[in-house]
């Protein structure tokens, strides 16, 4: 499959900032393949014990991705527009805490792309919205990305959705709950300390992007959930319309070349 009919959209944040929800409203919205990064976490029997507290933690960049099945899974995705065989998701098994946009804002971003796609025809690409706390920190996966947005969200609040969760289900049928002081004590040191690089001084909680980043920033409260939807939408519609004159242009020119 030609790389141009796969458009890869990619939404990061803390736990509890609301990137899996906002995937979800993507995936009513545009037909998609969602990804969920949590898929990519290794075997229960794999997380790495703290030391210093006994206790797994699931939260630390080096230890709560299987980084290398994960670069597969993309690189994959990026040749076929499909994930392999293999993989499967247990997003099903989690708590599901809707957050509503309204009607109008689904039935009109449906009705647009409903749209775009029947002027695309056969040029219309393939639409892949992945999610997760650490989906934009690892250049060997980011790389094939088209558009990557950061929800930013304060302590507080991410704190006070973690604490209500009642927990996690594991692929392999386990049930992970936070001990006392996880979230201090792992939680956000680890979130702050993945996130640093793109932020300028690594503020993470205030700083603005790195100059030159391709990320996008989302800001919570400022943003409500109908307001990032229309953010990401604007920017996926954007994008595909312009890849799609851009071909048709390069399709004018003789022989088909691009210009130099």
């Amino acid at each position: 499959m030609d790389s141009r009919q796969t458009f890869i959209l990619a939404i990061g944040g803390a736990t509890g900032s609301g990137k899996t929800t906002l995937a979800k409203h993507l995936g009513r919205i545009i037909p998609s393949l969602l990804v969920f990064q949590d898929d990519f976490a290794p075997a229960e029997d794999q997380v790495p014990i703290d030391p210093r507290y006994g206790w797994q933690d699931w939260d630390a960049k080096d230890g709560a991705i299987d980084w290398a099945k994960q670069r597969r899974v993309f690189d994959t995705i990026r040749e076929t527009g499909v994930v392999p065989e293999e993989h499967s998701s247990h997003d099903h098994l989690n708590e599901q805490v809707p957050v509503e946009i309204q009607d109008e804002t689904e039935q009109r971003w449906k009705d647009k792309f409903a749209r775009l796609s029947e002027r695309c025809g056969e040029a219309y690409p393939k639409v892949v919205v992945t999610e997760g706390f650490l989906i934009l920190v690892d250049p060997a996966t980011t790389r094939h990305f088209d558009l990557q947005f950061f929800i930013r969200a304060d302590y507080d609040t991410l704190k006070d959705r973690r604490i209500k969760r009642q927990g996690y289900h594991t692929a392999e049928g386990g049930f992970w709950k936070d001990p006392e002081g996880y979230w201090d004590k792992c939680v956000w040191p680890a979130y702050l300390s993945a996130h640093a690089p793109l932020f300028v001084d690594g503020n993470v909680e205030q700083g603005d992007l790195t100059p030159g980043s391709p990320v996008e920033l989302l800001q919570t409260p400022e943003l409500s959930m109908d307001d990032m939807v229309n953010r990401t939408c604007a920017q996926l519609y954007e994008a595909i319309e312009q890849s799609r004159t851009g071909a048709a242009e390069e399709d004018d020119r003789p022989n088909g070349h691009s210009a130099l």
